[in-house]
């Protein structure tokens, strides 16, 4: 008796195991069974808030907003020793790959990643990641103990809220009270556009590397402070489908490990032993290969983790019930299920394979930085490229943590791969030209993005199958195979020989240069300033200003004021564009500013015409276009 009250008592000290089972199950929280009904995305928010108030193993971050407003979270998951230590541990990790400066300390754990629901209309995902979660700070799933005492585990929910509510909001409006499986009943057609993209209709599993999108610049900018070993991505595909696993299909990428290459194996096994016990139907080495950039398995894979994608029978058209052409029917609460039993899958492999994970891990940017295996040991990006072109890839080259510099061996002449021109010459390095060197943490993911002919083991690929950053970005580049040193000093560092700026100058004078000229003169209608544009050259004292410039004059803008200047400079600052003063209306040579050869134009209104006849996806591009970039 005496023992049994030893037992009890230290169970009800231990706050670890009384928060685990205080914390209430989804279906508890939220007062119906998970699978019945579809959650909206604030619901499941609140339910990973819960856990991580109640739970001494969970812990919640906000990583950022959609772009309706709604929060980008994640749940971080592990023994409550391991989240005290939690910054130790996320420090040590950038440290052994290269990407934060500092002394390792402490122990480096496996950090193990779940994201779910990147498409808004593939819904089992965040229904699952409440079940996941749960399993894991109750206990209640066989081993977990184990896993939060020597894993850490983020589960991220959704990746596309925007998109996820739009798909329940429509579903919930045309649902019938009792569920109707029969696939032409309207409760399971979505509207236009899909929702499965986000508010601009853009997918954002296609935009890992490129991050156009806030959610994907967001969440990766998060992904980036932890790299994790291991990155899971749930999916959903067509209904009368069974499930994918890994490994996946041909073609897979030359620069992925044969240890990566390895664990895709081992966790394939793991989700066969219990797919098996459940006798559900699997299929492996089928259409998702492991080629393109975009995705949320390579994108991973080429940052050094294991990154998987999961496909489950079901998608959009689903609903709560499908009736299948067999005549089965399909469920969500079974589509649930198929993502719980890989989503655990996942975690134990890693968990069985932890050591390896992180010494390969070590190994991959510790190979990169020394012994890059890409021909091209030197990129150079002319310095003379359009300013706004070249800075839009220097700021994507930062948001894939790819290290660039000046180029030093200024004056020198190489023989290299001309990207434009699609053949080999010569390229002298000039002051202010950009290197990219191949002797970094991410080499791998800068030889991805830089190859000028990616090469594929198999002529069929799911998606891009070439997407080159010169190319993409139309910029004078060349890929030298020396080894070039950088630049100590800072490139640019010339006097502005240009006389100082006049308070109240005749007005102001543009040159046609760039894509953020484009952006000045859209701020400046958005201000309601008039605008005048050269149709011909005309040269101004030495200065010459070819067709297409623009001039913004006090006598145009009289309701101004003083107030002309200040709005001027400090939208030209904003979007660092080059503007000089007109001291008169008369020019050297060419039409004068107030000919008709300069005409003043008009605030553009757009109209793009959409609806179920025009592509959602170039719908979504032009109105990203106008609204977030021009």
């Amino acid at each position: 008796m005496k023992r049994f009250f030893l037992i009890f008592s230290t169970i009800l000290l231990n706050p670890a195991f009384c928060n685990a089972q205080q914390v209430k199950s989804p279906d508890e929280f939220l007062g119906y069974e998970t699978g019945t009904r579809f959650t909206f995305h604030h619901k499941v928010t609140e339910y990973c808030k819960y856990v991580a108030a109640y739970s001494t193993s969970a812990r919640y971050e906000s990583y950022g907003t959609t772009y309706e407003g709604r929060e980008l979270g994640a749940l971080i998951i592990s023994s409550p020793e391991n989240l005290s230590a939690l910054e130790e541990i996320r420090n040590k990790n950038l440290i052994m790959a290269g990407l934060a400066e500092g002394t390792s300390t402490g122990k480096q754990l496996p950090i193990i990643w779940l994201s779910y629901n990147v498409h808004g209309n593939e819904t089992a995902g965040m229904e699952t990641a409440m079940k996941v979660i749960h399993s894991l700070v109750s206990g209640s799933y066989e081993g977990a103990g184990d896993w939060l005492r020597e894993c850490i585990i983020v589960i991220d929910p959704c990746q596309n809220p925007d998109g996820r509510d739009l798909y329940v909001h429509r579903f919930t409006n045309a649902a019938n009270l009792v569920s109707n499986p029969d696939g032409l009943s309207r409760e399971h057609r979505d509207g236009w556009p899909g929702s499965r993209s986000n508010h601009y209709m853009f997918d954002l599993n296609r935009d890992w590397a490129w991050q156009t999108q806030a959610e994907s610049s967001q969440r990766i900018a998060f992904y980036n402070k932890y790299m994790p070993h291991v990155h899971a991505d749930f999916h959903e595909m067509g209904a009368e489908s069974s499930f994918f696993f890994p490994p996946g299909a041909k073609p897979w990428h030359e620069v992925i490990t044969p240890w990566q290459n390895e664990f895709h194996t081992l966790v394939g096994k793991e989700n066969a032993r219990l797919f098996d016990q459940e006798a559900r139907l699997y299929f492996t080495k089928e259409t998702f290969d492991l080629f393109c950039p975009s995705f949320g398995d390579t994108w991973p894979l080429f940052n050094g983790a294991i990154g998987f994608t999961y496909e489950q029978g079901g998608g959009g058209m689903s609903g709560l019930a499908y009736k299948k052409e067999s005549g089965d029917t399909l469920t969500l609460k079974t589509r649930i299920e198929g993502h719980y039993l890989a989503s655990m899958a996942t975690i134990k492999a890693a968990y069985e394979n932890r050591d390896k994970i992180i010494s390969e891990f070590n190994l991959y940017f510790a190979d990169n930085s020394a012994r890059p295996q890409f021909s091209y040991k030197s990129i150079i990006i002319k310095g003379t490229n359009p300013e706004s072109d070249l800075n839009d890839m220097l700021d994507l080259l930062g948001k894939n943590q790819i290290k660039y510099s000046y180029a030093g061996n200024t004056g020198k002449k190489y023989k290299g791969f001309d990207y434009l021109k699609n053949s080999y010459g010569e390229v002298t390095i000039e002051k202010g030209d950009i290197l990219i060197s191949a002797y970094q943490p991410q080499s791998r993911l800068m030889q991805v993005l830089f190859e000028p002919d990616s090469k594929a083991s198999d002529s069929l690929s799911y998606d891009l199958s070439a997407w080159a950053l010169p190319y993409a970005y139309n910029l004078n580049t060349y890929a030298l195979e020396e080894k070039i040193r950088p630049d100590e000093e800072k490139a640019g560092d010339q006097t502005d020989l240009k006389s100082p700026m006049p308070e109240r100058p005749y007005g102001y004078i543009v040159n046609y240069s760039d894509f953020n000229v484009l952006k000045f003169i859209s701020a400046l209608h958005q201000k309601n300033l008039r605008i005048r544009q050269f149709l011909k050259p005309v040269r101004i004292e030495e200065d010459t200003y070819e067709r297409g410039s623009f001039a913004i004059t006090r006598g145009d803008n009289t309701k101004l004021g003083d107030k002309l200047d200040l709005v001027v400079k400090e939208l030209a600052e904003k979007m660092e564009v080059s503007i000089d003063p007109l001291t008169s209306g008369l020019v050297t040579s060419g039409k004068d500013i107030g000919s008709q050869c300069t005409p003043e134009i008009k605030k553009p209104v757009v109209a793009v015409l959409a609806g179920k006849d025009a592509s959602s996806s170039q719908t979504g591009e032009l109105w990203y276009f106008f609204e977030q970039e021009l």
